[in-house]
């Protein structure tokens, strides 16, 4: 027994004088192995280590160092070399603190992985200052998420650490088939019914068949008290890592429901990836719903047309790989057309937008010329319940060749050269002028005719940049002038101009009622009221006062009534006389 014992304190001694001679000698860097596989290569002991290594569990994206947070459980490989490989297999405790052999205790809680790695090189290189260390994540640990809202399975969830939130969303949109832990779910309600989320499939979504307004308005509410809004869209276009965050402990992910009123769109049509409409929020800028689209196709000129509501297209130079030279920042309702080149005996393709009371609003590619108006309306899932076809209209963009002589556009000379040669009155000249630059460029066509009399002559073809306007009906008929009460007056079918006029409380003082006007719906047209007929959704009733006539006017037209009145009994009475005396003879 005791021989076994020096036996074993002398081998103890030559290990220690050993490896104090292998530290005194510094080995060349090209000699030192570059990791713990190339060290173990060539040994029959790769395969029992490589035997030792778990499984990793599933991920969805490549984990950044910069941006996976250590937190309790999770497992990492380190390999320190200094001067020789070390290998150790590394826990983050309950407390965030990981045991370094030989080299003592670190804490990384709230640390990310790239700084971890560089807090463990500075700590072995105070002892060994050639030392260099590769720490990695061998196995992400495991949190628990609670997902609610708009999706159809809402509870509490136990997920690798190393997924992100558009993921935990996409389990709970499983209807029960995904891994709930606890068994509890919470109280909150999601998705009444599959088929509720499955409207919205016709809308690009990072998560079918969510509504992009849920992808981009994900509430996240992390175990510290913060709180931050996921734009997973945005996430998915531009590499964005922020935008969909990795999962952590305590994180409460609240998917909205879409608002039942709607929501703003932007959307992109032509020679792109893939024509879409998505939820519009502030920031969005063209290059975003470039890159959501997919980009351009090789077909595709490079420029992409900015239609926004209420002002003129606006051009934007692409360059050779398809991104803005200047990006813009988009406004609610935006569209944009990207053309392709002309190819000889293809089909010329156009895009129209449908805004308003349909139920599908957006943009959608048409053949100019052929595809008439009825088709898009079907397109675009037919006429909403609300929508007012007495109002709507089509608003036609010129063609570019036909804005550079808009007389609307050049200077004052090139408006009036145009009745350099008419016989136009001088106010006839000044009113032409006013409605030139007033003008719309309107397409004539009767929705009513059309959608509720199946009147085939006003499904009239559309060109490429036509405006589609379907508003909803209005509530009340606007009275203003010289009424009692002015404003919004309930609408009734077939009541005339008289009638809203008494439900205004009737005519003011100074009102003039035989110059009272309608205006016509969309057209604005000033109608009398005998040629207007029953009002209808849309149109604006306006009484005016009388005329003003200055105190000498009005006694010189009181004089000359009083004349005329008397020449004409002066006549009268010559003409009884006359005939009294033919009569006596």
């Amino acid at each position: 027994m005791r021989q076994n014992a020096l036996r074993k304190l002398s081998c103890a001694i030559v290990c220690v004088c050993l490896w104090s001679s292998a530290g005194a000698q510094e080995v060349p860097k090209s000699l030192l192995p570059q990791s713990v596989w190339q060290l173990l290569e060539g040994t029959e002991n790769l395969g029992a280590m490589r035997d030792m290594v778990p499984e990793l569990p599933p991920s969805d994206r490549t984990v950044s160092a910069e941006e996976y947070r250590l937190g309790p459980g999770d497992v990492l490989l380190g390999h320190i070399v200094a001067p020789v490989v070390q290998t150790h297999r590394l826990v983050v405790s309950v407390t965030g603190e990981l045991v370094i052999p030989r080299f003592g205790l670190l804490s990384v809680q709230g640390m990310s992985l790239a700084q971890a790695r560089r807090s463990v090189e500075q700590l072995v290189q105070q002892r060994h200052p050639e030392a260099r260390v590769e720490l990695n994540l061998l196995v992400p640990r495991r949190v628990v998420v609670t997902v609610t809202g708009y999706v159809r399975a809402p509870g509490m969830y136990v997920l690798p650490a190393s997924v992100r939130v558009s993921t935990a969303i996409r389990i709970a949109l499983q209807s029960g088939q995904s891994s709930v832990s606890a068994g509890q779910r919470l109280s909150l309600p999601g998705a009444s019914s599959r088929q509720e989320v499955e409207s919205y499939e016709w809308e690009s979504s990072a998560i079918p068949p969510l509504p992009s307004y849920c992808t981009r308005n994900v509430l996240l509410r992390f175990a510290d008290g913060r709180t931050q809004t996921a734009d997973i869209e945005r996430g998915r276009a531009m590499g964005d890592l922020t935008a969909d965050p990795l999962v952590s402990e305590g994180l409460e992910i609240f998917v909205p429901p879409p608002p039942p009123e709607g929501y703003p769109t932007v959307s992109i049509g032509g020679a792109v990836g893939r024509m879409l409409r998505v939820a519009y929020r502030a920031g969005d800028k063209v290059s975003f719903v470039l890159r959501l689209a997919g980009g351009l196709r090789p077909e595709a000129e490079p420029v992409v047309f900015v239609h926004a509501p209420g002002q003129p297209p606006q051009r934007i130079e692409l360059d050779t790989v398809g991104n803005p030279v200047k990006d813009l920042d988009l406004v609610p309702g935006a569209s944009l057309l990207v053309p392709q080149r002309p190819t000889p005996g293809a089909t010329r393709l156009g895009i129209v937008r449908v805004v308003g009371s349909v139920l599908h609003p957006g943009a959608y590619v048409i053949e100019p010329g052929r595809t008439r108006l009825r088709e898009v309306i079907e397109r675009a899932g037919g006429l909403a319940p609300n929508a007012a076809l007495a109002q709507a209209y089509i608003q036609r963009v010129p063609a570019p060749w036909l804005l550079a002589s808009d007389p609307r556009i050049p200077a004052e000379v090139g408006l009036y050269s145009r009745f350099l040669y008419s016989d136009l009155r001088l106010e006839d000249t000044v009113r032409y002028a006013l409605d030139m630059r007033l003008q719309r460029s309107l397409v004539v066509c009767d929705f009513v005719a059309l959608f509720q009399h199946g009147d085939t002559r006003q499904d009239v073809p559309l060109e490429d940049g036509d405006l589609i306007v379907v508003p909803t009906a209005s509530e009340g008929i606007y009275l203003w002038g010289q009424v009692r009460l002015p404003g919004y007056v309930p609408f009734v079918p077939g009541k005339t101009v008289e009638w809203y006029v008494q439900q205004a409380g009737g005519y003011s003082v100074g009102a003039d009622p035989k110059r009272v006007r309608v205006l016509r719906g969309p057209t604005r047209n000033w109608l009398l009221p005998e040629q207007a007929g029953a009002v209808q959704p849309g149109d604006e009733i306006y009484v005016p006062r009388r005329l003003d006539v200055p105190a000498w006017a009005q006694q010189q037209a009181e004089l000359q009534f009083y004349t005329v009145l008397v020449g004409a009994v002066s006549t009268l009475t010559f003409v009884v006389t006359t005939i009294f005396n033919l009569l006596r003879r």
